[in-house]
């Protein structure tokens, strides 16, 4: 069941790309995560740079111009198109790809994931952990943005763009996720309107 509601998740998010893609650019970029992310990683000169859930690319648009490298993956192929037409930079690449099947590119210094972990369960969570956790670099970070509500719970959704599934996050869950592949750097909320955010930057042990 759980594997139908992701794919009605994807399919909700290929069919209603471009209004989605437009509501998130009523929302803007995320330059403050993307720049304290780079400040915590300790500003590399030629950062090399994922995002899981890159969307339609508004945050890859700030991304590419403080970093060297960067690869934009997401399952949707609609998202996806909307992210190759709208950056066009030859420092950028993108890939419809599933995060928890496909290989991760190596010596990260940074791997973003905004708004798109929500949309996986624990037990997913803790694969992409581990995946993270291989491919950065020590003191690399991992910088997460995700819903959250007082326990673990998800919810299935349905409004104007289609249906989709949620799951909602406590930072306690986080990092018992993350476990000893990394340790918290960073902690922040915010407020979008009625739902709550937290915002988490882990970094990977130096030793």
């Amino acid at each position: 069941m759980t594997e139908h509601l992701r794919r009605q998740t994807i399919d909700t998010y290929d069919k209603s790309a471009e209004a989605l893609a437009e509501k998130f650019r009523g929302i803007g970029p995320r330059v403050q995560h993307i720049e304290q992310a780079l400040h915590l990683a300790g500003d590399p000169a030629e950062a090399r740079v994922l995002e899981i859930g890159c969307g339609d690319g508004r945050d890859a648009k700030e991304i590419i111009q403080r970093v060297d490298w960067y690869k934009g993956i997401d399952p949707s192929k609609g998202m996806i198109k909307l992210a190759m037409a709208h950056v066009q930079s030859p420092g950028a690449h993108f890939e419809v790809a599933d995060p928890l099947l496909s290989e991760f590119p190596s010596n990260l210094d940074i791997i973003y994931a905004f708004a798109s972990i929500l949309h996986m369960s624990k037990e997913e969570n803790a694969l992409i952990m581990e995946k993270a956790s291989k491919t950065l670099r020590p003191g690399g970070i991992y910088y997460i943005s995700t819903k959250e509500r007082a326990q673990y719970e998800s919810e299935l959704q349905a409004d104007e763009f289609g249906t989709r599934l949620f799951y909602y996050y406590t930072p306690e869950v986080i990092c018992e996720l993350a476990g000893s592949n990394f340790e918290l750097a960073a902690l922040s909320r915010s407020q979008v309107g009625h739902t709550a955010w937290i915002e988490m930057a882990l970094q990977k042990p130096f030793k």
